[in-house]
């Protein structure tokens, strides 16, 4: 093929264009992933959670190419259909899905370890998510170091937890795991409550800090160069704060402050 007075040869060759097809849609996939970890109050339990189902399907991919059914690989399916007379060679498509595969294990290992004697924290994700499904005296304590070292004392505050009708009632009527651990009183349940502020607080992405440089980047601004440090904080801070200030409350305060000093 010529374009312009450029040849190309490789767009000739039908594996090339199989190549091409198996790549479209592996990146397709990635940037899935990538656009489902992205996103403001995420905790580390959903993030694992995206990052496991993709694990799963990276396996799924790989059975797909040994049946050579290409079933969740669109493209490269399209494009074989395209030539019949060509024999589709997936060996080296499910060597490379086992070095991505590898790659996000490596990556990730700290969440779902592979290896004996490691700690994995997705027992702590179950827990966080919901505690009353937890089989303590079968499974042992679901929370681990560096969550906590007492394990001991966790296990018997949870199973307390446990029998408490009320925030079990709480838990089945759908509010969402912060608003739930907010609501189980420190005083009584002060080593459980403390695991699940330690989870709750592991950052799982960097999108809150890129969106603060880019935030940043706009506030401060060729045209405010001359905004003081206190107010370029106090400007980055009501910009990323979800807080939704009562505007008509803060109205009638102001409506009474006049009609006090008037």
């Amino acid at each position: 093929m010529e374009e312009k007075g450029k040849y190309f040869p490789e767009l000739n060759e039908p594996q090339w264009w199989l190549d091409l097809a198996f790549f479209t849609d592996v990146v397709q996939y990635l940037l899935t992933l990538n656009k489902s970890l992205q996103g403001k109050e995420t905790l580390i339990s959903d993030l694992a959670q995206i990052v496991f189902s993709f694990q799963n399907k990276l396996k799924l991919f790989t059975k797909d190419l040994q049946t050579k059914t290409f079933a969740y690989l669109k493209c490269l399916k399209k494009i074989s259909e395209s030539f019949p007379n060509i024999l589709v060679e997936t060996e080296k498509y499910m060597n490379k899905i086992s070095g991505l595969a590898e790659e996000i294990n490596r990556r990730f290992y700290d969440l779902r370890s592979l290896n004996t004697g490691v700690s994995s924290l997705k027992p702590s994700f179950s827990f966080l998510e919901n505690p009353f499904a937890v089989d303590v005296v079968s499974d042992g304590c679901p929370i681990s170091s560096p969550i906590t070292k007492d394990t001991a004392a966790v296990e018997l505050v949870l199973l307390e937890l446990q029998e408490d009708e009320g925030l079990k009632g709480l838990k089945l009527s759908g509010v969402s795991t912060i608003e739930f651990w907010k609501n189980v009183p420190e005083e009584k349940y002060p080593q459980t409550k403390m695991c699940a502020m330690k989870l709750i607080s592991i950052f799982g992405t960097t999108y809150v800090c890129e969106s603060l440089y880019s935030i940043l980047k706009f506030i401060k601004s060729k045209y405010r160069s001359e905004l003081t440090d206190e107010h370029l904080s106090e400007l980055v801070r009501t910009a990323l704060s979800n807080y939704q200030p009562d505007f008509t409350k803060l109205t009638e305060k102001n409506e009474h402050s006049k009609k006090h000093f008037s």
